[in-house]
C-alpha cells in the first residue's frame, strides 16, 4: 500500500537548517510537496543530479488486457545525491525543484536547532539495490518510521535467493522476523525471510 511521507516521517520536521557541511556531496531524503516527486524527478535529471524515487510495480486489468504500470512506493519523497549548496540554488531556481524541502530532526527534544537528514551512502545502496530486484512474491515491504524504530537486531545477509547479496537487520515485525535496510529517520525497507538458511550472519 502506497503512503505518504507525511506518514512515515512523524519525528522529521521539513526546515531547512545547520547540519551536514554543504560543500559535502549527502543522499538527502527530500520532502516534495503535492504528490509532485516525479516531477521533480525529470528536473532533477535534466539538471544531470542524482536521485531516486522508490518505485513499485501495479499491475491492473483494462478491459481484457493486464496493464503493468509503475508508481512511486512512498509519496511526497525523493532521495537526492548533491552538495547543500546546488539543492539551495535548484530550490530558488528552477520551478520544479521549487517543491523540494529539507528533512531535519532536533537530536534532542530539548535543543532548539536541527539538523538535516542525511541517509549513509551504505544504506542507501542497499536499499535501492534491493528496490531494483524483481518481487514476484511479494517479500518487500516499505515501513513507517516508527515500525522499527528502536528495534536492534543481528547484522545479516541474503546468501541466495531472489535478494542474495542484499544485506541489513533482521527484527521482528508483525511477529514476523524480516531483513530490514533502514534509513535514519526516514523509513526502511523490510524484505521477508523464506529461510534462516538464506541468510549468514555479518561479523
Amino acid at each position: 500500500m502506497m503512503s505518504s511521507v507525511n506518514e512515515i516521517s512523524v519525528n522529521a520536521t521539513c526546515v531547512l537548517d545547520a547540519g551536514t557541511r554543504s560543500c559535502a556531496l549527502a543522499w538527502y531524503p527530500m520532502y516534495v510537496s503535492y504528490c509532485k516527486e516525479l516531477k521533480v524527478k525529470e528536473a532533477l535529471e535534466k539538471e544531470g543530479v542524482t536521485c531516486f524515487v522508490p518505485m513499485i510495480g501495479k499491475t491492473d486489468r483494462v478491459g481484457k488486457k493486464i496493464v503493468r504500470t509503475e508508481e512511486p512506493i512512498v509519496h511526497n519523497l525523493i532521495f537526492v545525491y548533491s552538495h547543500r549548496d546546488q539543492l539551495r540554488d535548484l530550490k530558488m531556481f528552477n520551478r520544479e525543484c521549487s517543491y523540494m524541502q529539507f528533512m531535519s530532526i532536533r537530536p534532542r527534544s530539548d535543543e532548539q536547532s536541527s539538523v538535516v537528514i542525511t541517509v549513509p551512502e551504505r544504506q542507501m545502496n542497499q536499499f535501492m539495490r534491493a528496490m531494483g530486484v524483481d518481487d514476484p512474491n511479494g517479500q518487500r515491504t516499505y515501513l513507517h518510521y516508527t515500525d522499527y524504530l528502536g528495534r536492534e537486531g543481528q547484522r545479516v545477509r541474503f546468501v541466495r535467493g531472489t535478494f542474495e547479496g542484499i544485506e541489513g537487520t533482521i527484527k521482528r515485525i508483525k511477529n514476523n522476523r524480516q531483513l530490514v535496510i533502514a534509513l535514519p529517520h526516514v523509513g526502511a525497507l523490510a524484505i521477508s525471510i523464506q529461510s534462516i538458511s538464506d541468510l549468514e550472519i555479518i561479523q
